[in-house]
């Protein structure tokens, strides 16, 4: 099977459990607000992204040189190192924000933070563990697992939060449930990796830990900065506006976040090992058709959410503060344009060994990001949250100038991104005339309008990325196609052919 086969139904297959499993998440953040105000969500964040912070301060892009340096006679060497570091470095960040997390909560007026980040830190190192197992998977181009995963872990998050909740635990019910979370997505990955692949002991040595360091200390400190420019606006905005407002403000973030995490990050998972497999000489145009594709599937998602805000949480949420996130929601959809481009080039660069380069994007990108919300939140919290869809694009445009000069086609990626860019203007256009229309004739209920807008958008887009993306269009479709086929017929082949039973010694066969 070649490389792009193997991408497409890997990419096909978390695609597909992550969004079954997303979707489950989804609802029960969405019902978490029958029970829990703003403010309650909003401390609870804090203390989470204070915990995850710790976290990435030790995640030296292990995982990444697993997956790119562990191949060959070396490879249970190569991902024991990465395990050890993984651990060790993990229990003394996580160690040390569980003892003293909570003198950080004072800034972000939010005193009643400080419980919950030791049982958060509890639950990121147990997640920890699964971490490696994961990136052996993936190195192996066995994505099942970690797709399963993610969808168990959402359901036992989901149901753990919400029975807590219901029960009157309040933010700790959210702590709770992802300490179970961890736990169940571990046992999952464990059981699927085995245990000889990454936990065979092997003799540290120090050849194998300085180039381990010189590869993934640039990917460390741009992990780190990647997660603040995903995270720290949650903070900033607490700063600024209290805990009640960074509730409603994460809630917008977590749903037009979904596009780009549940889509756009599981297809960009698989691209690394893709990319890593391909010769050097092939690696830019397959920057250039995954960059055309997956703008293809992420635009219309992300532009879309953002077109029916409004209808969408005047149904899901209740009439009090939480109806804030419909406007925060409109704001915040870009950015979800934005971030797959940036995923896409990090799978490029990665496999090129370029790490350092990753590291000042996304340095630029926090700053960007702080700076812009320090700057824009004297004209209201609207306002400060435009700045995410700012630092995102800047960056992505910086991030292409970067990689042409390595050998991509800076016209075939503008293509690939315009494309589906104008397309997804034509589905805003027919959005708004039958939003309009439907108003003007009284028909104002927000089911039909959110109903309409979903269809008549997607017939929109389907129609006009046919025409004006046609060939990324058929492209897509072709290898869809060839992902389900092939899944159809290894699953008909099992069914028909039985298996071959051992061979038997010459006594067993012989007649009675």
């Amino acid at each position: 099977m070649s490389v792009a086969d193997k991408a497409a139904r890997g990419a096909l297959w978390t695609v597909v459990s992550s969004m079954g499993g997303r979707a489950i998440g989804v609802l029960g953040t969405l019902l978490m607000t029958r029970f829990l105000d703003t403010d309650d969500i909003g401390e609870v964040y804090d203390a989470v992204i204070l915990a995850m912070t710790a976290n990435w301060l030790t995640i030296w892009g292990f995982g990444q040189y697993s997956v790119v340096k562990g191949r060959g006679p070396d490879a249970r060497e190569v991902t024991w190192h990465a395990f050890v570091f993984y651990m060790v470095l993990g229990a003394i960040s996580l160690g040390l924000v569980a003892i003293v997390g909570s003198q950080f909560t004072g800034m972000l007026r939010a005193p009643n933070a400080g419980k919950y980040i030791p049982w958060m830190a509890l639950a990121l190192f147990i997640r920890r563990i699964g971490a490696i197992p994961e990136r052996v998977l993936t190195r192996q181009m066995k994505f099942r697992a970690s797709g399963m995963s993610l969808a168990v872990g959402e359901f036992v998050y989901t149901a753990v939060a919400l029975s807590l909740a219901a029960a009157g635990w309040g933010g700790m019910s959210i702590i709770v449930a992802n300490i179970a979370q961890s736990i169940a997505v571990v046992v999952i990955l464990v059981r699927a990796a085995g245990v000889a692949d990454w936990a065979t002991p092997h003799p540290l040595r120090m050849a194998r830990i300085k180039d381990m360091l010189k590869y993934g200390l640039p990917l460390g400190v741009q992990g780190v900065a990647h997660n603040a420019a995903r995270y720290w606006d949650n903070l900033a905005i607490s700063h600024y506006f209290g805990p009640g407002a960074a509730g409603a403000y994460n809630m917008a973030y977590n749903l037009a976040d979904v596009p780009a995490i549940q889509v756009g990050e599981q297809i960009a998972l698989v691209l690394l090992p893709s990319m890593t497999e391909l010769p050097v000489d092939r690696r830019a145009h397959a920057l250039e058709r995954s960059s055309a594709l997956l703008s293809l599937i992420i635009f219309p998602l992300a532009v879309g959410l953002g077109l029916v805000a409004y209808p969408l949480i005047a149904l899901l949420l209740p009439a009090n503060k939480w109806q804030e996130v419909a406007p925060l929601l409109t704001v915040l959809a870009c950015l979800s344009v934005f971030r797959p481009i940036t995923w896409t080039l990090s799978a490029y660069m990665e496999a090129q060994a370029k790490t350092a380069r990753l590291m000042y994007l996304e340095i630029a990108k926090v700053v960007l990001l702080l700076a812009g919300i320090a700057l824009l939140q004297p004209f209201g919290l609207r306002a400060a949250a435009g700045a995410v869809g700012m630092a995102y694009g800047i960056t992505a445009i910086a991030g292409v100038v970067m990689v042409v000069r390595q050998g991509p086609s800076w016209w075939r990626l503008l293509v690939g991104f315009l494309q589906p860019a104008l397309a997804c203007g034509i589905m805003g256009l027919a959005v708004w005339l039958s939003e309009h229309g439907l108003v003007a004739v009284g028909l104002d209920h927000p089911a039909i309008l959110l109903v309409v807008g979903i269809v008549v958008g997607a017939l929109a887009y389907v129609a006009s990325a046919l025409v004006i993306a046609r060939s990324t269009s058929r492209d897509l479709l072709r290898l869809v196609k060839r992902a389900l086929v092939k899944r159809r017929t290894t699953g008909e082949m099992a069914a028909l052919d039985p298996p071959v039973p051992p061979a038997s010694s010459p006594s067993s066969t012989t007649p009675p």
